[in-house]
């Protein structure tokens, strides 16, 4: 028996964060909390949701101290504030970080903190229910895809499970908001270096959840539909970021892809989780580097499916066998990174080698590789840091 779940209402066009104020009060909101940082207020997007609550005569308050990867502190913090202000709706106003951000402090505005007790290696899963109040999402990149799925990724300073933070998960489909609201206007404003990364991100997702074990099939052709949209346009918004068709066609991308990865995700995120707190390398970025290496090591077990990858990446297989084909699309992705100017290895992008046995032994605590198609030991994850470096 399967259960598959869908990604919620999601409303797309240029101009579509003017109708943020319509949303809350569809939920006969009264007082959102904004979740947002930094980066999002000094760009001036955040003043376009506050002016489209304000439309609606929407009072509203906001927090911002969301980091880069965003702590079980600044979430305690957030909730302190949602309460304090006697909020009923959240609205998060950023990248991944401030959309999983937002998740969890949603969580816990409903149910017992701290965090601990919610995190999916603890079985979290099985303790999280739906009485949580509305969340819109209101991506500002193209990658993450956070809108749609139903994973928060939150850095555990608590020292329960290792001698140093490190990431964990939050997975449900309680965690999937209700509202996503994709508007490509508000992404022109990125800098090449974070529309790249946050592009390789999203085709990450989608490359790792069509290999992935579980069986989606569903997942598998929005996967293939979200590496098309997604290869056929990381070039034009790196080199051209004025094009709101191509801005819109990655946003869309990203959203799919983050909706295919209900199947699963693989190695090469059990690494790259470890690597924003130890580098700090962004997430993009490392996912960039590493998939290569994981790839080829996941050949022997995915040979066919990457030749599917291949084609969806607008590789001309036709005169190519399977191996071939699947090959070709290794090769894409390293002519993307260095188009892309994506770092040489992890050692270039700032990773100390010395870490590199710890890390490896963390990445066996994460849940992503489970769903690999070839399984990984400790000694694998030491050598794909190895060749990654």
């Amino acid at each position: 028996m399967l259960s598959y779940f869908l990604p919620p209402r999601i409303e797309f066009g240029d101009g579509s964060i003017q109708n943020l104020g319509g949303h809350v009060k569809a939920f006969d909101g009264k007082k959102p909390l904004l979740v947002s940082d930094a980066g999002v207020i000094n760009a001036g997007i955040l003043a376009k949701a506050t002016d489209a609550l304000e439309a609606c005569d929407l009072a509203h308050a906001t927090y911002s101290d969301i980091e880069p990867n965003p702590t079980d502190i600044s979430i305690t913090h957030g909730v302190e504030v949602y309460k304090a202000e006697a909020c009923d709706v959240v609205i998060a106003v950023g990248g991944g970080s401030v959309m999983d951000a937002a998740k969890a402090i949603r969580l816990l505005t409903t149910h017992e903190p701290p965090l601990e007790p919610y995190y999916v290696d603890v079985g979290g899963i099985d303790r999280i229910r739906d009485d949580m109040p509305p969340l819109i999402c209101v991506p500002t990149t193209a990658g993450t895809g956070s809108e749609v799925s139903q994973g928060a990724i939150i850095t555990d300073t608590s020292l329960q499970t290792t001698n140093r933070w490190r990431k964990r998960a939050i997975g449900t489909p309680f965690n999937m908001a209700n509202v996503a609201l994709l508007d490509p206007g508000i992404t022109l404003g990125m800098p090449p270096a974070l529309t790249a990364a946050t592009g390789m991100d999203a085709i990450t997702h989608g490359i790792e959840a069509y290999v992935a074990t579980r069986y989606h099939p569903i997942a598998e052709g929005v996967a293939l539909q979200a590496l098309k949209m997604l290869s056929a346009n990381i070039q034009q918004v790196y080199h051209h970021g004025v094009d709101v068709v191509a801005r819109g066609e990655m946003l869309l991308g990203s959203c799919m892809a983050a909706f295919s990865f209900q199947k699963g995700l693989g190695a090469v995120h059990s690494l790259a989780h470890q690597l924003s707190t130890d580098a700090p390398i962004p997430h993009g970025v490392a996912n960039a580097i590493l998939l290569p290496p994981v790839m080829e090591f996941n050949f022997s077990h995915a040979s066919e499916k990457y030749a599917e990858v291949a084609r969806a990446l607008g590789i001309d297989t036709t005169d190519m066998d399977t191996d071939a084909a699947g090959r070709a699309a290794i090769d894409k992705i390293r002519e993307f990174n260095v188009e892309l100017n994506m770092p040489a290895g992890l050692g270039t992008a700032g990773l100390d080698r010395d870490k590199i046995p710890k890390l490896a032994a963390d990445a066996m605590l994460d849940h992503c590789h489970k769903f690999n198609p070839r399984e990984c030991t400790e000694e694998d994850m030491l050598a794909l840091f190895e060749a990654s470096f």
